[in-house]
């Protein structure tokens, strides 16, 4: 589904040590922390599909509750990043 639409936003809302851990992250993912949706600042993305995930799909559930109130067009990554890896797609890990 990204490879055949760009305009697509991933939007990691898991913490900045996970995204930053061995686990990694997903390729040109933006981090906004769960807890800091409510006062981000979204605008610039208000038009386009979001992406949301988390480790393992809970936390972005919550995530897709809260943009989906404030008008964004969401989809919950089911299992996270952890099926993400299972099913061997590309993670980005900070070195």
């Amino acid at each position: 589904m990204l490879s055949r639409d760009t305009s697509i936003v991933v939007l990691d809302v898991r913490t900045p040590d996970e995204y930053r851990s061995e686990t990694g992250h997903l390729p040109n993912a933006l981090l906004i922390p769960v807890q800091e949706l409510d006062s981000a600042e979204l605008e610039n993305v208000k038009g386009s599909t979001i992406l949301v995930y988390c480790r393992s799909g809970h936390r972005s559930l919550r995530a897709v509750e809260i943009l989906s109130k404030r008008g964004y067009k969401t989809i919950n990554l089911e299992g996270g990043i952890l099926q993400w890896q299972r099913d061997s797609l590309e993670v980005v890990r900070e070195r």
